[in-house]
């Protein structure tokens, strides 16, 4: 039996509005935990064996979130400088970005200034901004406090997560408030763009008037 051509696309774009993708970038120096933190979203595991990103890594995670799929696309970019071209390519379209340090290397933590900037000058379009402190279960090495975290994201805007990759600390909380985030700004853009009803209402008496005038 042949279906009503209102049928089909009723379903359709019901499935439309319930998908979001979502670009996630991050970055930092080398060793400062980035591949694990995503492996550890994407596949709940932390993988002990580090090997260096060589250009870029890639994750890719379904997530429901409050009645809409999001398709999360992760990407992992090295923070070696012979890697900068490929980094700025990829900035594009991004529509969050985590700048990881690691708790333990003071270094990382001071390279954020360097790395804000490279985000300021080549990701277009304000992706939300987050900054994590990872490998906080290495207590007893710790050289960053939280507080000098806070006191970092407190000047740019930017808002502080601490991970343990290796333990999951903090990991899930960090991805799901960087999605939550991103997810209302794209809703309270959609909602900006979409006229109000007195606006189409408007529209359509303007253009009977006009049809009438022509007639």
């Amino acid at each position: 039996m042949d279906r009503e051509p209102g049928t089909l696309r009723k379903p359709y774009e019901d499935a439309v509005a319930n998908l979001i993708w979502i670009k996630v970038v991050g970055i930092g120096n080398a060793n400062v935990g980035k591949t694990c933190l995503i492996k550890h979203f994407c596949e709940s595991k932390f993988n002990a064996g580090y090997q260096p990103t060589v250009g870029v890594d890639y994750g890719f995670k379904v997530q429901e979130m409050q009645g809409v799929d999001l398709r999360v696309h992760l990407w992992d970019l090295s923070g070696a400088s012979e890697f900068f071209d490929v980094r700025n390519e990829l900035y594009s379209g991004t529509d969050a970005i985590f700048l990881v340090f690691d708790v333990t290397n003071t270094s990382s933590f001071e390279a954020l200034e360097q790395w804000q900037r490279e985000v300021q000058r080549f990701a277009l379009g304000r992706p939300d901004i987050f900054v994590v402190g990872n490998k906080t279960d290495l207590k007893m090495k710790r050289a960053v406090t939280s507080a000098e975290g806070k006191k970092f994201c407190q000047q740019h805007k930017y808002r502080y997560f601490e991970t343990s990759a290796a333990t999951g600390d903090g990991v899930m909380p960090m991805f799901e408030a960087l999605l939550q985030t991103v997810l209302e700004r794209q809703r309270s853009a959609a909602a900006a763009r979409k006229p109000s009803a007195g606006v189409r209402k408007e529209e359509q008496t303007t253009e009977i008037y006009r049809k009438q005038s022509r007639s």
